[in-house]
């Protein structure tokens, strides 16, 4: 298939069903350039949309699709959550994540079903949408940097020669686009799987290309950094050969034991800290992360089984305990801000052992699923380096109750579960 044709919208018009899909794929990247948050009434109606629309069809039989494995464990770790949440100090503040689980939930639980009902003939609408979003996101991105922040100026009331912002931006870049750049380059890469089969792999790699460019340009490190990893993650994911699940799980295993290597090891984040220099970029970011990581890991040390209940990252580690200070860096900040900054250390300060070894199977039979879809060598490759990013943002960037990221994390999955089932059928002439 030609560009041209790829590009051009198909003969016949979008099934409702995909309707709803190319709806989600064109409005969330622009979306989440002004306000994250928003995704998730977005997402909410979409897939109220399409469960409707099953409904109409006489089709709610698709909903059972949902592997049984994984409808348990994902049950299995909202009882966990609710069992912590009983058991937390501040009840009222913790049951409010539970709910947003649960919601989260129901909508993974028709998004993801649902688009085995897409057809083939479908795919290109669904496609479109995506590429159209995802590259006037890079496109806003650039400009604004390119006219110094310009765009910024206008619609976010941002005054960029304040002494504020300016010492602002030198640490941390264009902050506010930091959760428009993690859905962009997470996007980039679930539109590849579409594109490698279609077009080869050098007009998808053209434009990670520049949804790359657009991160590095508003200072996301792990969006810049995590894209180029992710990508070389599946490839090497594919080259390991017939045993790769199973060393990909044994590996998912491993980290999901950091908490307990992080506390044998006599780790020290002065240590790594002495070696940095102040005026890198990441330096402060990275300083700040390693000592965020090792008072978690004490305090999970202090209850390492049941955990501290759901929300503690809220709790522990307030400004009332102090501030984190490094010898070379000086004063950090409160102990955890908010959360963590990683997901295993998260689960296992808010539930403990139990907690980390139901995220741990619900991972694995995910890893398992989506290893079953993707078979083709390109599709597998690219598959798996979507997996591999939202990883990397789980480890460096977002909480796991983040209602936001969670729900930008389900339309991701029930996208690239349509791309990958559907990359080698011939596309409609």
């Amino acid at each position: 298939m030609s560009v041209r044709q790829l590009l051009a919208p198909p003969a016949t018009k979008p099934q409702p069903l995909a309707l709803c899909y190319a709806l989600a794929c064109l409005l969330m990247p622009i979306v989440s350039l002004f306000n994250a948050r928003a995704l998730v009434p977005i997402a909410a109606v979409i897939a109220l949309g399409a469960l409707v629309v099953a409904w109409r069809r006489h089709d709610l039989t698709a909903l059972a699709s949902t592997d049984r494995w994984l409808g348990v464990l994902i049950a299995g770790y909202i009882a966990i959550q609710i069992m912590a949440s009983l058991g937390s100090p501040d009840f009222s503040t913790s049951m409010p994540s539970v709910v947003k689980l649960v919601g989260i939930a129901a909508m993974a639980l028709v998004l993801i079903p649902l688009q085995t009902r897409v057809t083939a003939d479908d795919l290109q609408w669904i496609f479109i949408a995506l590429l159209v979003s995802v590259l006037a996101t890079a496109a806003w991105i650039l400009l604004d940097i390119g006219t110094g922040g310009t765009l910024s100026a206008l619609v976010f009331n941002q005054d960029m020669q304040s002494a504020e912002n300016l010492g602002r931006l030198s640490k941390y870049g264009y902050f506010w686009y930091k959760s428009a750049s993690s859905f962009l380059t997470v996007a980039v890469l679930v539109l590849g799987i579409y594109m490698q089969k279609r077009t080869g792999v050098l007009l998808a790699l053209a434009i990670t290309a520049l949804c790359a460019l657009a991160a590095f340009q508003i200072g996301s490190r792990t969006a810049t950094y995590g894209i180029v990893i992710a990508f070389a993650v599946g490839v090497v994911y594919h080259l390991l050969g017939r045993f790769r699940l199973r060393l990909l799980i044994a590996a998912i295993a491993i980290g999901f034991l950091l908490p307990v290597w992080i506390s044998i090891s006599g780790f020290s984040p002065a240590d790594i800290s002495d070696g940095l220099s102040k005026k890198a970029p990441a330096a402060h970011s990275i300083v700040y992360r390693l000592h965020i990581w090792n008072f978690t890991t004490d305090r999970i040390m202090e209850k390492p089984v049941l955990g501290w209940g759901t929300g503690a990252s809220k709790r522990i580690g307030t400004d009332a305990e102090g501030s984190l200070v490094d010898p070379k860096f000086g004063d950090l900040g409160e102990p955890i801000p908010v959360h963590p900054h990683n997901a295993v250390l998260q689960i296992w300060l808010e539930f403990g052992l139990v907690g980390a070894v139901m995220g741990f199977l619900l991972v694995a039979r995910a890893l398992t699923l989506a290893d079953r879809i993707a078979t083709a060598p390109g599709t597998r490759i690219w598959t798996f380096s979507v997996i591999a990013l939202l990883a990397c943002f789980f480890g460096f960037n977002f909480s796991i109750s983040s209602s936001w990221w969670l729900t930008s994390v389900v339309v991701f999955i029930a996208i690239t579960s349509l791309f990958a089932r559907n990359a080698d059928t011939p596309a409609s002439p």
